[in-house]
């Protein structure tokens, strides 16, 4: 028997810069060829027709005209709970990428990264993962400051064991399995596992609501592991 034929994506991308738009459209579809894709132009068509088409993935904008990107983002993810949202955005604001997770998105990258690393991106989010684009690296912290400013003890991780505040670290940075695995020196089977080990003892349904609640709680991502010490 032959190869299951691979199952082709659908894409909706909302931003109003149809230019830039036009151009990952016929990266995805012609290039790449994950799938296809449609473009809304504002918020109120992608709520529109987003239900309708039922994506795999949307990516939106945060500056749109009329209703914003984390309006859009908030009204989705109420109604399509499983929906996979990425904000691809020019902000580099780290207030935005924290309500935008917040709120539910399964990532946080900007357009001024290359095209390729935007599909990587786009692949990895439909694996599972959390997806920060390195630019945002640094502005997690500014993130981190704005929610939360009273010291703290990390007292929520302390059932945690040591590996697994090393995986929480890296996970709050926005890296994905392969990448803690390469870090670590661990299999991704050993990394998931690890992954699954955090989010139960700390009650947590997902990467995104771990990332959330890390930051929170006063974990910040440019600390040496210091809750393990």
């Amino acid at each position: 028997m032959g190869k299951k034929p691979k199952k082709k994506l659908k894409i909706a991308i909302v931003d109003d810069h149809l230019l830039f738009a036009e151009g990952l459209k016929a990266l995805v579809e012609e290039k790449e060829k994950l799938g296809h894709c449609v473009i809304y132009q504002n918020g109120e068509e992608a709520l529109q027709g987003i239900p309708f088409e039922k994506p795999d993935l949307v990516l939106v904008d945060l500056h749109l005209p009329g209703l914003s990107g984390l309006e859009v983002v908030k009204i989705l993810r109420e109604n399509m709970p499983l929906l996979r949202i990425l904000i691809l955005t020019m902000d580099v604001s780290g207030h935005s990428l924290l309500e935008a997770l917040s709120l539910g998105a399964s990532g946080y990258i900007l357009k001024s990264a290359p095209f390729t690393r935007i599909i990587n991106d786009i692949q990895t989010a439909l694996q599972g993962d959390i997806v920060i684009g390195t630019e945002m690296a640094q502005h997690l912290t500014q993130g981190f400051q704005l929610l939360h400013s009273e010291p703290n003890t990390l007292r929520a991780f302390h059932e945690l064991t040591r590996r697994e505040k090393e995986v929480l670290q890296l996970i709050v940075q926005g890296k994905d399995n392969r990448t803690i695995a390469q870090e670590l020196f661990l299999s991704e089977k050993t990394v998931k596992n690890y992954v699954t080990n955090i989010l139960n003892k700390l009650n947590l349904e997902d990467r995104v609501k771990l990332v959330v609640f890390s930051l929170r709680e006063g974990l910040s991502p440019n600390e040496e592991n210091r809750q393990s010490k």
